[in-house]
């Protein structure tokens, strides 16, 4: 595996790449493009130089262009396209990664947020999902939009893959039961 600093112009998107493109305005562009602003290219770019194709970091090619970069660090390989299309959706491909551990992602967030002067949106997820991932309630919320019973209760969300259900239903009776003054309202898709 190579490391070069290659023209912005040599690199080629490849027109398989099966990943929606980002557009400036779109939300995901503004935090990528933050980031690269932020911490700068610590991901480099794949090309593979036998078909002159980028194979990873179409996005992050893109906002680069926009910013008037003309350089940039790429990761290079020798790949048949047929391995090479292969490589680019296994690099794209969220089924590779492992979900957060939602206990040690709250806590590096909550130390992040404990930080005096720093910005945790750095970390791509926003104001609001901040708040969600630590259990805080929305201050934004305006008791004067819901009815007179709802003034006095925290409403909780909860979206759980239908596989998922049956170990988080047990959970949730279990806490409704210890509980006498939560309800719990369940909504499913149609069967």
């Amino acid at each position: 595996m190579e490391l070069i600093p290659l023209p912005i112009t040599q690199l080629r998107p490849a027109a398989y790449n099966p990943r929606i493109t980002l557009r400036p305005g779109d939300a995901a562009w503004q935090k990528l493009s933050r980031s690269l602003a932020e911490f700068g290219l610590v991901q480099p770019l794949v090309w593979n130089r036998r078909t002159g194709n980028l194979v990873a970091g179409h996005q992050r090619l893109e906002i680069l262009k926009q910013r008037g970069d003309t350089q940039v660090d790429c990761i290079v390989v020798d790949l048949s396209l047929g391995r090479e299309q292969a490589l680019n959706v296994a690099l794209n491909n969220t089924a590779l990664m492992s979900d957060w551990h939602a206990d040690k992602l709250a806590d590096v967030i909550a130390d992040l947020k404990a930080i005096p002067d720093f910005d945790a949106t750095l970390t791509g997820f926003s104001e609001g999902d901040l708040r969600d991932l630590l259990l805080q309630p929305d201050s934004d919320f305006s008791p004067e939009e819901t009815d007179e019973e709802s003034r006095d209760v925290v409403t909780v969300t909860l979206t759980v893959p239908c596989d998922d259900w049956p170990a988080v239903e047990a959970a949730l009776n279990d806490l409704v039961a210890a509980n006498n003054s939560v309800r719990l309202h369940v909504r499913s898709p149609p069967v």
